[in-house]
């Protein structure tokens, strides 16, 4: 990590920032060798292989470090040497909030959407409020839009807009610490999450105009009718809930419903197919 990155309090405070999703286990693995396998990224403070039953194949687990940083770097270091385990490729991202109700948690994304921004906010503010927490040597930000008003004064922008990630760890990165998040001490807060993958129900860069209540297209748009950033249009009855930004269906990506992982943050993708049900 960049010596002159210091990771905020309280990002270290939220468990979800520290802990990762395991997948792909084999059903002969232990909770020991699972954290044996993780601890020399740093101090592993818990450890869990999930299984329901000696027949289940779909066998995953999770891990928590007592630093963001570990975590951080651990995520980093799968991409060139991948997590083995009894000759297996681990599958290993960050574990999806538990309370995270956007609809959007568990899906694979690079792309994050954020709302509720003030007018005084711009492009560069938003920059440099998330470079600042979030270090480029975990995936650099490579495009920022914020869509402009066609009426009114010159340069206002709609009140919210896109972040374009370079990685999909930097998204999930940024989707779990930013939930919540000022970008101008002393104003309200915004929202970000992931943005719903181009194709889906209109979405992408765009999603039209939509035929709902107000719902805005990206300058950028195109696709679909009654797409929006909400079932009824951005600032519709669905407001930024679990609808919102398109309101995926609970099939998406590889049937995971809402309650996959017993609402252990929606599920997860990637050939899981089905989602793991039961209260962890």
């Amino acid at each position: 990590m960049a010596e002159s990155y210091v990771c905020p309090p309280e990002m270290e405070e939220m468990e979800p920032m520290r802990k990762m999703f395991i997948g792909s286990i084999d059903k002969a693995a232990t909770d020991e060798e699972l954290k044996e396998l993780f601890a020399p990224f740093g101090e592993v403070s818990d450890c869990k292989i999930i299984k329901k039953s000696e027949d289940d194949k779909k066998i995953f687990g999770f891990v928590t470090f007592a630093t963001v940083e570990s975590t951080d770097e651990c995520l980093l270091a799968r991409i060139t040497t991948p997590m083995m385990l009894h000759a297996r490729e681990l599958q290993v991202k960050r574990a999806i909030p538990k309370d995270d109700s956007t609809g959007t948690a568990h899906l694979k994304s690079k792309k994050i959407f954020f709302a509720r921004a003030m007018p005084e906010t711009t492009i560069e503010i938003v920059r440099e409020y998330l470079e600042a927490r979030h270090p480029p040597k975990y995936g650099k930000i490579e495009e920022i839009q914020m869509p402009l008003n066609s009426e009114g004064k010159e340069g206002s922008h709609k009140g919210y807009g896109f972040v374009h990630c370079e990685t999909e760890d930097l998204c999930d990165r940024i989707a779990i610490a930013e939930k919540k998040a000022t970008i101008i001490p002393g104003t309200k807060a915004q929202e970000f999450k992931k943005a719903e993958p181009k194709g889906e129900n209109g979405g992408g860069r765009g999603g039209g105009r939509g035929r709902g209540r107000g719902g805005f297209g990206m300058q950028r748009g195109g696709g679909g009718r009654g797409g929006g950033y909400a079932a009824g249009g951005y600032g519709g009855p669905a407001g930024y809930g679990a609808a919102a930004y398109g309101a995926y269906p609970p099939q998406a990506y590889g049937g995971y419903p809402p309650q996959a992982y017993g609402g252990y943050g929606g599920g997860y993708g990637g050939g899981y197919g089905g989602g793991y049900g039961g209260g962890y």
